[in-house]
């Protein structure tokens, strides 16, 4: 009896604590369950949040901020969101001296018959001696990754430079490209040109150069101004080691050459030719378009090979956004603090949010 009464003692304790794990366990996977559960929850608010900040800042007249730059908006149940505003910085160009030099560019060469160029341009100019207006000079250089034409050698790459038109009362953007065609007996180089009239001094103008492989194409802002048809692929071939610059040619001498007056935004490059629609998204977003991801209309980032942004705002280093990272530099003989400005009416935001003692930020460059 004695036996027995072991052996059921025994077989009860074996139960108990079986069954003591068991609600541990249970305890256990419920107490992480709801762990999991809450964390989801937090971070479900948290993006929330973040996400109605965003749609403040695009849809709304935002009240006044503080001196700080920095508004908080209280939630009914969701925590706190905080906008902080930063004013937009540009590469500014003086028009002697600076430039900005974004590196050899190989990769560049992967384009043939397709490619999309953009970026925002400000020319700032000295008023003409004997006339009330403001023009760059002829000549005068935007940007390019290119070698010029010289004599019958067609040049290399692309370039988009000013001339002065109707006896220098006005200005014109010229873009230049240089397509070169196969042939059995030889190939033929044609340089090609597009432009557009009526520069605008201190005035923002969002340029875009297209080309389908077989039709070229510029667009101001979201305006066709100027297109042709064309043939043959972006010709590389006496481009060697030269550099992808903003500000000047690639033989701009520095003592009396003739540079870029103005400020320049988001410059990209793109191996792929993007319709109408794209820059027009590109240009209603404005500066603080977002070409790595693709949204609405937009839809090219994977063919992106080049995106400087140009709001780096001190130092002399221009990001590059692409995930080729060939980051540029912009230099000013005079001094670095001069390679940049404050775009007039222009920010970015970097927009918080605190629930349940957790935080979340985001920066909308």
């Amino acid at each position: 009896m004695k036996k027995s009464g072991g052996i059921i003692l025994l077989f009860s304790l074996v139960i108990t604590f079986t069954a003591l794990g068991i609600l541990l366990l249970l305890s256990s996977t419920a107490t992480s369950n709801l762990r999991t559960a809450a964390n989801k929850y937090v971070r479900t608010q948290l993006i929330s949040n973040i996400r109605s900040g965003n749609a403040l800042i695009e849809n709304v007249t935002l009240p006044a901020f503080n001196d700080e730059g920095i508004l908080e908006i209280e939630t009914i149940e969701s925590g706190t969101i905080q906008l902080k505003r930063l004013e937009q910085k540009a590469s500014r160009y003086q028009g002697q001296f600076t430039f900005a030099d974004l590196g050899a560019h190989d990769h560049f060469k992967q384009i043939q018959d397709q490619f999309t160029i953009s970026f925002w341009m400000k020319p700032q100019n000295s008023v003409i001696v004997g006339a009330d207006i403001r023009l760059p000079f002829s000549g005068e250089p935007v940007l390019g990754f290119s070698q010029r034409r010289d004599g019958d050698y067609p040049g290399a790459g692309f370039q988009f430079g000013f001339d002065r038109i109707r006896n220098n009362t006005a200005a014109r953007l010229v873009f230049l490209v240089t397509l070169i065609e196969e042939d059995e007996i030889a190939d033929q180089s044609t340089l090609y040109s597009l432009f557009f009239d009526d520069i605008i001094d201190s005035e923002w103008i969002f340029v875009t150069v297209v080309y389908y492989g077989n039709q070229l194409r510029i667009l101001r802002n979201e305006e066709v101004m100027d297109e042709i048809n064309a043939s043959g692929n972006v010709d590389w071939s006496t481009i060697a080691n030269s550099s992808f610059f903003i500000g000047k040619y690639v033989d701009t001498p520095m003592m009396g050459g003739i540079f870029f007056s103005g400020q320049v935004r988001n410059v990209g490059i793109w191996n792929s030719a993007m319709n109408n629609a794209s820059v027009g998204y590109m240009h209603r977003q404005g500066l603080n378009f977002n070409s790595l991801i693709n949204f609405s209309d937009y839809a090219s980032s994977d063919q992106l090979l080049g995106f400087w942004k140009m709001n780096d705002g001190t130092g002399t280093v221009v990001l590059d956004y692409s995930i080729y990272s060939n980051n540029g530099s912009i230099l000013n003989r005079n001094a670095s603090d001069q390679c940049w400005s404050t775009v007039t009416d222009s920010f970015t935001y970097i927009i918080s949010s605190e629930f349940n003692e957790f935080q979340r930020s985001e920066n909308l460059r």
